[in-house]
């Protein structure tokens, strides 16, 4: 389960790197948008796999 989380983790920095480079490259702001749009719903997706980790403790 871990290797797959890692795996999750490293295609969402790849995708936001991704829309950060092709907002460098085009000053279109809807890279932008979106590159923080992924990484809030990663960063939320992460802190609901560790609630649930924390939660199976208990």
């Amino acid at each position: 389960m871990m290797i797959a989380l890692r795996l999750a983790v490293v295609a969402l920095a790849i995708a936001v790197v991704w829309f950060v480079v092709r907002f460098l490259a085009t000053r279109e702001r809807r890279y932008l948008r979106l590159a923080g749009r992924t990484l809030a719903i990663g960063l939320a997706a992460v802190l609901l796999f560790f609630a649930v980790l924390i939660a199976e403790r208990l």
